[in-house]
């Protein structure tokens, strides 16, 4: 069962940070190094020089980002910048954004959930994680001892119980709220009330948890928590640091939006347009869209139209270095990946887009097996002007997952190629944090 319970925050000060949109940032892996500057030079305080410092050429194993990070955050409490909670409570969290012109609310709530050893809990992840990213949360966890961000994870609620304890609540002024550069407003509100935190504990006893986001945050809490629970001869469950900080929203959310992330490949040696064509086509159904210099940002359009159209087909465009056109390929048949993956498989995963094309494209076709192969993105424009400008050789875009399938695949025990969703919005770091102070024992 899931064992979640209310814990003392610590987040900004009100008195001494009038503008929280100056201090909040993206989570650190949506950061880019331009944007990591510019949130640097935004405020003194910006959250980012906990999640995400700058590194330098002198950095050591006593003196690094890391450190530095530690250091920043003790600073800041040490000054009242942020501030630690008394009492121990929940955060119920509302974010509302818009999307191709539509309007979407997602609400959820922040706790804290016990990290359970083996098949005790009901914690299933959905997708594989990479070593760097994973080595990188770790280090950070060792050095401040805390949960900076949130997990972002899914339970289901088909009848909607678990958030109305919160709406009461959410009726008083929010504790923090502020509208983001992308024109998110974010909104979280604090509920100590003993009676409705044991509702909301009472609802989620029974729930399982998928994780949406924050695979490589959780696997470096496990790692730590593993680490601690070795030097602790009297390991009881209740420590600190066998908790993680989480964020659950209900699974029927209308507020529950993916998006797809595209591949960039990276120059391979001898790969040419002829040969790589003729190899897809014994897989795909190939469609070709040329254009000029004048007419590619139409064919652009068309492409990426005709790529949704076919969403149910397990459908691709690729873009290759100097080629002039698009690529629709269409799977010919479900058969052939079936051959291809292990018969331990399910059909769900064996079906997915972005299965299919790691299994046929990267993995058969290309002989990918680097990390740092290929880069990811959301933006569409941003794979395909990495072809056309910047240094790859090939792009790939896809359609999104859906949630169904995730909580299928995820709940089969099963994981999906990293980088397979993408839930937007991502939430806001800075909003709240949990510290893991030795000796202390969650109970509640």
């Amino acid at each position: 069962m899931a064992k979640i319970f209310p814990f003392k925050g610590i987040y900004y000060n009100k008195k001494k940070i009038k503008k929280p949109e100056n201090v909040m940032s993206p989570p650190y892996d949506v950061i880019s190094p331009e944007e990591q500057e510019e949130l640097y030079k935004k405020s003194d305080f910006n959250f980012v020089k906990l999640i995400l410092g700058k590194e330098f050429s002198g950095d050591t194993q006593y003196n690094n980002k890391y450190i530095r990070s530690a250091a920043t955050f003790e600073g800041w409490l040490r000054h009242e910048i942020m501030i630690h909670d008394a009492k121990p409570g929940m955060y119920a969290y509302e974010q509302r954004f818009s999307l191709k012109g539509q309007k979407y609310t997602r609400l959820g709530f922040i706790a804290i959930m016990r990290i359970e050893d083996g098949d005790r809990g009901r914690l299933y992840p959905h997708e594989a994680t990479l070593s760097v990213p994973k080595l990188d949360r770790i280090e950070l966890i060792r050095a401040s001892q805390a949960n900076l961000d949130c997990i972002f994870t899914l339970f289901p609620d088909p009848e909607g119980k678990a958030l109305k304890p919160f709406k009461a609540a959410m009726r008083r002024k929010p504790l923090i709220e502020l509208k983001d550069k992308d024109k998110i407003i974010h909104k979280l509100w604090k509920v100590d009330s003993r009676p409705i935190v044991n509702k909301v504990i009472k609802e989620m006893k029974d729930k399982s948890i998928f994780i949406a986001d924050g695979h490589h945050r959780y696997e470096a809490a496990v790692r730590y928590k593993n680490e601690m629970k070795e030097r602790n001869t009297k390991f009881s469950e209740e420590e600190a640091y066998n908790h993680v900080m989480v964020f659950f929203t209900p699974a029927e959310g209308k507020g529950l939006v993916i998006l797809p992330i595209h591949r960039m490949i990276k120059p391979i040696q001898n790969l040419e347009i002829g040969q790589f064509e003729d190899e897809l086509r014994n897989y795909f159904n190939i469609t070709i869209f040329p254009f000029s210099k004048r007419t590619e940002k139409k064919a652009r359009k068309h492409v990426i139209k005709e790529l949704e159209k076919s969403s149910d087909q397990h459908s691709f465009v690729m873009i290759f270095k100097d080629a002039p056109k698009f690529y629709l390929l269409k799977l010919k048949s479900e058969d052939m990946v079936d051959l291809l993956l292990e018969e331990g498989n399910t059909p769900q995963y064996k079906h997915l887009d972005v299965t299919i094309l790691h299994a046929i494209v990267m993995n058969r076709i290309l002989n990918i097996t680097a990390e740092d192969q290929i880069k990811y993105t959301k933006s569409a424009d941003e794979a395909i002007d990495s072809v056309f400008n910047g240094g790859h050789q090939v792009s790939f875009l896809l359609n999104p997952t859906k949630i169904a399938d995730v909580l299928e695949i995820a709940g089969h025990l099963e994981k999906m190629p990293q980088k397979s969703t993408f839930f937007y919005p991502k939430l806001l770091s800075g909003l709240v944090i949990n510290k893991m102070i030795h000796g202390e024992k969650i109970e509640y």
